[in-house]
């Protein structure tokens, strides 16, 4: 590995059902051992209304905790695709279960910037993350710990 292949990954991660907290910091152990994950700084909890569409079921509406995690990781090793699955089998692993878009979940994991990456507009892989500047959550917790790279990563949007 040279200095080189070693990028910035910014996560958001979020939970609104079971053991929040315990949750979260899973999810944060399980990232960096999976992605072998180093330097992390990771945001204090930031507790928020969930976002919902007007048609949302009433029982949906429980409160999130979310963070932000920036950490250095491997580009060359694992690519924004490898990254994505590994994201999918921890939420698996934490106990997510398959529901409709915008449903409470146990656990929530996304990619909100890779430092030099090419803008990603997949179906199901955004980089920077679509909701990056629109979602408060996402947006205080990544100023919180990394505002240089976030202010950059607006500056170039």
């Amino acid at each position: 590995m040279t200095e080189l292949n070693l990028k910035k990954i910014a996560f958001g991660i979020g939970s609104n059902l079971g053991r929040r907290e315990d949750n979260i910091n899973l999810a944060i152990t399980k990232l960096q051992k999976n992605l072998l994950l180093s330097d992390i700084k990771i945001s204090n909890f930031y507790a928020n209304n969930a976002l919902l569409p007007d048609d949302a079921n009433e029982s949906w509406n429980l409160e999130f905790l979310n963070i932000a995690m920036v950490a250095i990781f491997d580009r060359e090793k694992f690519s924004p695709n490898l990254i994505l699955k590994i994201i999918k089998n921890i939420e698996n692993e934490i106990g997510r279960k398959d529901r409709p878009k915008w449903a409470p979940r146990e656990i929530d994991i996304d990619i909100l910037a890779i430092s030099e990456e090419k803008t990603i507009d997949q179906d199901d892989l955004q980089i920077p993350h679509r909701g990056l500047f629109l979602r408060d959550f996402f947006y205080k917790t990544f100023s919180e710990v990394d505002n240089q790279w976030l202010l950059n990563l607006k500056n170039n949007y």
